[in-house]
């Protein structure tokens, strides 16, 4: 198996990690040369979706396309009137009614929690596709009502907690698809520990000094070391998944959905308040050789409904533009997996209760 720990040398599996980390980059460069890539086609019809962060950019595709296939489309959204504007939008070009917006805010727990409690006293509610989007990159020291960094619990605690808990009720298909949007960053991120991994040592630095500026490299550690927390989570969770009746046919996935030409290299709470030029070029190249956010959803869906990522040798990967990627050596360690595993439970209290 490509993705255990003993598949190759830490040298090899080095080397492959970081061609693949090469490869994104020139595809990065290359985009205006491809063909762009195509949304895939499927029959959705009686299924049931859920997209967080499904208001705007990749989460809005992601539950557009998703609609057009006829599937029954949940927009857990954290702000209601914006989800409703997305709610109109999609059902105005896709013509499916069966379109859905719920209150989700994935940076409190309360949010979460409250969400599955409505979800366990719906008649309808057993998920067939599950799109991990919500999160978000913050510029200055951010912690949530919980005590948590933001990036840390918007982009991955809560959908640790979402997933397990719809888990726990019994409301993923037997035949599900679970697909978290990770980030490129993975491969950026310093490796991940039971000490580092919610970012406490960055914090330290600043006493937790709630809106103390970051420098665009702690920026982008903070968001590197969440969506590696959503990369190596997914291959864990697919792991504990295939060794259980009644989960083996769930499919866990993560992705890079590319670089897309969006809002996020302007808002003035991330990156676009951040000057210098480092980040000036890195916006330049972004908002040059981007693809569209419709392109950017791509890739997750397809994992969402693609007969192929379905088999069972290509589960629990990470994936862009449609191609499973080699990954960093020491997030293949099972050890290391399972302690952040646990590391996990006990933050979300939300074990898997086999």
């Amino acid at each position: 198996m490509p993705y255990s720990q003993n598949a190759h040398t830490t040298l090899v599996a080095s080397l492959l990690s970081t061609l693949s980390f090469a490869r994104t980059q020139v595809d990065n460069l290359l985009i205006p040369l491809y063909c762009r890539m195509k949304m895939p086609v499927a029959d959705l019809s009686g299924k049931l979706v859920i997209v967080t962060g499904a208001n705007s950019g990749i989460g809005l595709e992601a539950a557009r396309a998703l609609a057009g296939m006829g599937a029954h489309v949940i927009l857990a959204c954290r702000n209601a009137a914006r989800g409703e504007e997305a709610k109109s939008s999609i059902i105005k070009s896709t013509g499916n009614l069966n379109i859905e917006v719920e209150l989700l805010d994935c940076g409190k727990f309360a949010s979460v929690h409250a969400f599955l409690n409505r979800w366990k006293e719906r008649e309808l509610r057993k998920v067939d596709i599950l799109i991990n989007n919500a999160g978000g990159l913050t510029s200055t020291v951010s912690l949530t009502e919980d005590g948590f960094e933001q990036n840390y619990q918007a982009n991955h605690l809560s959908h640790v907690l979402l997933t397990h808990g719809l888990l726990n009720l019994g409301c993923i298909a037997s035949d599900g698809r679970i697909v978290s949007i990770s980030s490129v960053g993975f491969y950026a991120s310093d490796p991940l520990n039971k000490h580092n991994a919610d970012n406490s040592d960055i914090l330290e630095k600043f006493n937790s000094q709630v809106g103390a500026k970051l420098s665009v490299g702690e920026m982008m550690q903070l968001y590197s070391r969440s969506k590696a927390s959503q990369a190596v989570w997914s291959m864990g969770l697919q792991r504990r998944l295939s060794q259980v009746d009644g989960w083996k046919g769930i499919t866990v996935h993560s992705c890079h959905p590319g670089t897309v030409k969006s809002s996020i290299w302007s808002r003035s709470e991330g990156i676009g308040s951040a000057s210098g030029v480092a980040s000036d070029l890195f916006k330049l190249m972004a908002n040059t050789f981007g693809i569209s956010i419709e392109e950017g959803a791509v890739t997750p869906v397809w994992l969402a409904v693609a007969p192929e990522p379905a088999s069972s040798e290509l589960k629990g990967r990470y994936w862009d533009r449609k191609q499973w990627k080699w990954v960093k050596p020491w997030s293949l360690k099972t050890k290391l997996q399972d302690e952040l595993w646990d590391v996990w439970c006990k933050e979300t209290d939300a074990p898997l209760r086999q």
